[in-house]
């Protein structure tokens, strides 16, 4: 599990938006040699917007945890989806009405149409989506439970 420090910058409608810290991948950025963008020394921050189910305050200090499978699900929920819509509308249109570039072109749009279809329904169904969730203070007798998440 990957767990994050994050801080609590305001709490609405059941949603916390938390700010937690960008971290270098490999830690060499501002060595000689690395990439030379400086990631670590960086104050930049990604928010996240996490149903809560416990009372938060902004400024409040939190662990946001996401599992070991979350962001490789979520790239196949979303990237993987589509490209496999692309193909299968590219495929069933050549199949319908042969190939030619209109047609082509008619199965590429209608497989796009069929993946964005697919993130609608998924933001509905928030089961389908890796969880982001608030780890429970442990000097604290109240439990969250795990929750999806959206980025801003």
């Amino acid at each position: 599990m990957n767990v994050r420090p994050g801080v609590v910058r305001r709490v609405a409608d059941g949603y916390a938006w938390v700010d937690v810290e960008r971290q270098s991948g490999c830690g060499r950025c501002a060595e000689n040699g690395g990439c030379g963008r400086r990631c670590e020394t960086a104050s930049s921050s990604s928010t996240y917007i996490v149903p809560v189910d416990v009372a938060l305050l902004p400024g409040a200090r939190v662990d946001l945890a996401v599992g070991e499978g979350g962001p490789l699900t979520a790239a196949l929920l979303s990237y993987g989806v589509a490209l496999v819509a692309l193909f299968a509308g590219v495929s069933v249109a050549v199949l319908i009405g042969g190939l030619s570039d209109p047609v082509v072109a008619a199965g590429v749009l209608a497989g796009l149409v069929a993946a964005a279809g697919w993130l609608q329904l998924s933001r509905r169904y928030r089961s389908l989506l890796p969880a982001v969730r608030i780890l429970p203070d442990p000097l604290s007798t109240s439990v969250s439970a795990s929750f999806p998440a959206g980025k801003s």
